[in-house]
């Protein structure tokens, strides 16, 4: 039986959400307060998540992990207070558009997103490769699988939403079905239909039909 890979779906998601941005950013006519305030809305949602990504993995897989294997995590808590310093400027500096702005300061901003983009990608390409593999050392399956049910009880739906946004069209048709098979088996109907939902505006309905055969 294969081990669970706990960052294989955010971390996929914010891949996602980043490249997203980063295209939005270069795009985008600064000079235009509808095109800029489209930006700002995507900034925020990417950037929620980023620290929503953070404070889960603080939380639900750096402190168990630090409990079985002291020290083990100090080089991420580390890279995290960095990172958080950056995303708090970064997004700053994208709420502080208004419009006014010239075509080349967008140029600046967007260069200073991507340069965090490659900072960001390295430290989650390491964590999946070197941290992943740690977690499955030191947890079996089944405590892998406690870490992720504690993180969903203690999410919000809305989060929720926002994550099946980014996640579920990064991730293959049979990773969805098995996560949607899940959700569907615990939570209300119409829950699960609006989830179903913003998949589907995500990836249109044709692949959405391709998902829901295989789910269960």
């Amino acid at each position: 039986m294969n081990k669970l890979k706990s960052l294989d779906p955010p971390h996929k998601g914010l891949r996602n959400a980043l490249g997203k941005l980063a295209f939005t950013s270069g795009k985008t006519n600064y000079g235009d307060l509808q095109s800029v305030e489209k930006l700002k809305t995507l900034a925020n949602e990417v950037f929620y998540l980023l620290k929503d990504h953070t404070q889960t993995e603080n939380k639900f897989i750096l402190a168990p992990l630090e409990k079985r294997n002291p020290g083990s995590t100090n080089q991420y808590l580390s890279d995290h207070d960095e990172i958080h310093e950056m995303e708090t400027n970064l997004l700053e500096r994208f709420n502080s558009l208004n419009g006014l702005q010239s075509n080349e300061d967008g140029h600046l901003l967007y260069l200073d997103f991507c340069k965090f983009q490659s900072i960001y990608l390295e430290h989650i390409n390491e964590e999946d490769s070197i941290l992943e593999a740690k977690l499955q050392l030191h947890f079996t399956n089944d405590e892998l699988i406690q870490h992720q049910i504690e993180i969903m009880q203690e999410m919000s739906f809305e989060t929720l939403l926002l994550w099946f946004k980014y996640i579920a069209p990064a991730r293959r048709h049979d990773e969805n079905a098995q996560v949607l098979t899940g959700y569907k088996s615990v939570a209300p109907e119409l829950a699960f239909n609006e989830v179903v939902n913003t998949i589907k505006a995500e990836v249109g309905e044709l692949e959405m039909n391709q998902i829901l055969y295989l789910v269960k």
